[in-house]
């Protein structure tokens, strides 16, 4: 039987000038998805709620096997969004120890080889990289701390290099 790491069931969430109505769809473990659609079709409303970040009107998300997005649910979850999320003043170094004291499952080893591959210097302040670094930077943080579902909005503007990495990881991994 297929195991299913994300599913979500009648989702609707009402705003004044947009409808999210009805949403259902499964994701299996180990498959790569994608949300297509046009700008304001509910690609990222779909995503806020997936992620708890909204509230939702109706209806369920079962992430991993459970509907309560709880901390231990949260600890196998990457997370890349399209923008900077991290301290600007840290550098990659002072910011992997601060994930090591945040993920249980950090693995320390997996992340400087995802630098090295990235090509991101261990001492550079995210402030002095570029939008292409910090996305390279979101996606090591995502993989090192074996997470088993990644979400990203922005999949289709990485580069080879980002895929190939997916690639590496998409044994255990699933890419929303």
């Amino acid at each position: 039987m297929e195991k299913t790491a994300l599913e979500l069931s009648n989702v609707s969430k009402q705003y004044k000038d947009f409808t999210l109505d009805n949403i259902s769809f499964k994701v299996p473990q180990g498959s790569i998805v994608g949300l297509i659609g046009e700008n304001g079709a509910g690609k990222s409303t779909t995503i806020n709620a997936v992620l708890g970040l909204i509230s939702k009107d109706r209806g369920t998300v079962t992430m991993l096997g459970k509907t309560d997005i709880d901390a231990v649910c949260k600890e196998n979850i990457g997370v890349v969004f399209d923008g900077n999320n991290y301290p600007n003043m840290l550098t990659t170094r002072q910011l992997g120890k601060v994930f090591e004291n945040i993920y249980s499952s950090w693995n320390k080893k997996k992340y400087e080889e995802l630098l090295k591959k990235f090509n991101l210097p261990l001492d550079k302040k995210i402030k002095k990289f570029s939008k292409g670094m910090k996305m390279k930077y979101a996606i090591s943080v995502a993989f090192s701390h074996n997470s088993k579902l990644l979400i990203t909005l922005y999949l289709s503007i990485m580069g080879k290099s980002y895929f190939q990495s997916l690639k590496m990881n998409c044994w255990k991994t699933t890419v929303l």
